[in-house]
């Protein structure tokens, strides 16, 4: 067993988009960081790695015919020490988040039980896509739990959860692919959430100028990559194509999550979100997505 080997396991480009949304979340609610969120922000990764961990000791007979060279069916990890690790980090997860009080390790319970609902029994069912919504949808509110959204702050978690649902769509076809209708339904549910994505914009806002201007710029990234990494699939429904709009999209979230903290009048907090893009694009390299 390698670190390579448990870092693939981990799909460790993917916990910064899962930090983002926890930052996100503390800087729509409170306007600011402390020292201590930092323990917040270590939560959601434990908890979102414990997630892809599981997922893969969950998936090991299939994916020993689906996808053999993972860590897993490859021999570089074995099924015990997946699940062990899994549970080290659930329960690491939870523990930091305890450190935040009573209500963020609420959420961070919720969160827990969403993951192992999806990765053990939820996931090849109709509600699956849902379950991992919800995942994403607590993981911006384990961020908000600091200081409790009120009103329009709680579409910033809605819109991230139900974009998770259509990605969550997309990947049951990564393998196989799929019916081009199919595909195509999804990219106009996500062209029905951007235009979702800019009301909730405009109400995190409350109509002022200086938050439609600050969140300008990343609706039009926004706009520009997500025509980019779904529109191939209007046309294709085939696996590769499939698996591509899926990375892409997940590198997407942290943008999401900093438009809604532009919006908010954040400009600079909105740049620190982002910025979680970086590391994740850097490892892509090296690791896979999805």
């Amino acid at each position: 067993m390698t670190l390579r080997a448990l870092l693939r396991l981990c799909r460790i480009p993917n916990v910064f988009t899962a930090c983002a949304n926890v930052a996100a979340g503390i800087l729509l609610t409170r306007g600011g960081f402390q020292l201590n969120d930092l323990a917040l922000v270590l939560a959601s990764a434990a908890l979102y790695l414990a997630g892809m961990v599981l997922n893969d000791y969950f998936d090991r007979e299939v994916d020993a015919v689906e996808r053999p060279e993972r860590p897993i069916p490859s021999g570089a990890v074995s099924a015990l020490t997946a699940a062990l690790l899994g549970i080290v980090l659930l329960g690491g997860g939870l523990a930091l988040a305890a450190l935040r009080g009573a209500g963020t390790f609420c959420v961070a319970l919720a969160l827990a039980f969403s993951i192992i609902g999806y990765d053990a029994w939820l996931k090849s069912t109709p509600l699956g896509p849902f379950a991992m919504g919800t995942c994403r949808f607590l993981n911006v509110l384990l961020g908000m739990s600091v200081t409790w959204p009120n009103g329009a702050l709680w579409l910033a978690p809605a819109v991230m959860g139900l974009y998770t649902v259509a990605i969550t769509v997309l990947s049951r076809d990564e393998v196989a692919g799929g019916g081009v209708q199919r595909t195509r339904r999804v990219v106009l549910g996500l062209g029905g959430l951007g235009v979702f994505l800019g009301v909730a914009l405009f109400l995190v806002a409350g109509g002022a100028v200086i938050g439609l201007l600050c969140a300008t710029p990343f609706v039009a990234f926004l706009s520009w990559r997500g025509r980019a990494n779904f529109a191939p699939l209007w046309h294709s429904a085939a696996g590769p194509s499939i698996g591509r709009a899926i990375g892409g999209g997940i590198l997407l979230m942290p943008a999401i999550d900093a438009s809604f903290v532009a919006a908010s009048g954040q400009p600079v907090g909105a740049l620190v979100v982002l910025s979680a893009m970086l590391p994740a694009m850097l490892l892509k390299r090296w690791y896979y997505l999805t």
